[in-house]
């Protein structure tokens, strides 16, 4: 009875893991966080001093962040090669919901080591760019994605 429990409970949690050893596309979060007097939209934090490389061969990866407290009608997504001050729009409409999320397909931007921003777009106003090397990124040591493929 007790090793049928212990079944019960364990096998799931393992064709879990396992599938994703063989290839579930990777989660990665960006949060945001708004620290401005009067709930304008903030800058981000500061920029981590040893950021997390996170290696991934999978043909996909989404990116998922926080919304922020205030009304968002759509998101821009960028990306930029890892340590440059160049960023490309990934994606200039994201549309707002509960749990924003967006799958990067690897032939969006190939192989490389990679930064992630993200703004929050009203009728009103764009918020500064939160980016993933951030220390408001999910781990709060900032990260980069490492694409190899």
């Amino acid at each position: 009875m007790v090793r049928k429990l212990i079944l019960a409970v364990f096998m799931p949690v393992l064709v879990v893991l396992l599938s994703c050893l063989v290839g579930c596309p990777m989660y990665t979060a960006v949060a945001f966080k708004y620290a401005q007097a009067g709930g304008d939209p903030g800058g981000g934090g500061s920029v981590a001093e040893d950021p997390a490389g996170v290696t991934s061969t999978a043909a996909a990866i989404t990116l998922a962040w926080d919304p922020p407290p205030s009304p968002v009608q759509t998101y821009k997504l960028f990306f930029r090669i890892h340590d440059t001050s160049t960023w490309y729009s990934l994606l200039p409409d994201v549309t707002a919901g509960p749990s924003p999320e967006y799958t990067v397909q690897h032939d969006d931007v190939k192989s490389g080591i990679f930064d992630f921003g993200v703004k929050a777009v009203n009728e009103d106003a764009e918020s500064n760019m939160h980016i993933s090397v951030e220390t408001t990124a999910q781990p709060d040591t900032g990260w980069y994605l490492v694409w190899e493929q």
